[in-house]
């Protein structure tokens, strides 16, 4: 993941959230969940700063949409809440490109549900449009 793709990746989710009429902080980490990019849209709770980091590498850590994680709590499974570094709430979506898992989007700013449907969305819009360029 480079910092053009994350940015473009940002561009979407933003999109996304004004077309819901949402304000969000969004994370973009790599594949070694280091933060390449991040951006907090006006207006956003401030708490949703580290929330979009964390949804994040939670989504790339445990190869899944962090909102699968939310619903596996809600019907107790409670071990999940045990899980390191995790944070099983809507929101976090990893990254995959021919198979292989490049990074992740991590959004925060509404309910679990609002943030894992635009974080879908966001990573999918991008990947269909097929704007993310080669690595360098």
């Amino acid at each position: 993941m480079n910092l053009k793709n994350a940015l473009v990746l940002i561009d979407q989710a933003k999109k996304e959230a004004v077309a819901a009429h949402a304000n969000i902080a969004v994370a973009i980490v790599d594949a070694g969940g280091n933060l390449v990019a991040f951006q907090r849209m006006d207006g956003t709770q401030l708490g949703s700063t580290e929330l979009a980091i964390r949804k994040a590498k939670t989504a790339l850590f445990f190869a899944r949409p962090t909102v699968k994680m939310e619903h596996a709590l809600n019907k107790g499974n409670y071990m999940i809440a045990t899980l390191p570094n995790a944070l099983p709430a809507g929101g976090g979506y990893p990254i995959t490109v021919n198979g292989k898992m490049i990074g992740a989007l991590g959004l925060s700013g509404g309910e679990g549900e609002t943030d894992a449907n635009l974080a879908q969305a966001s990573v999918e819009a991008v990947l269909k449009s097929e704007s993310l360029q080669k690595a360098d």
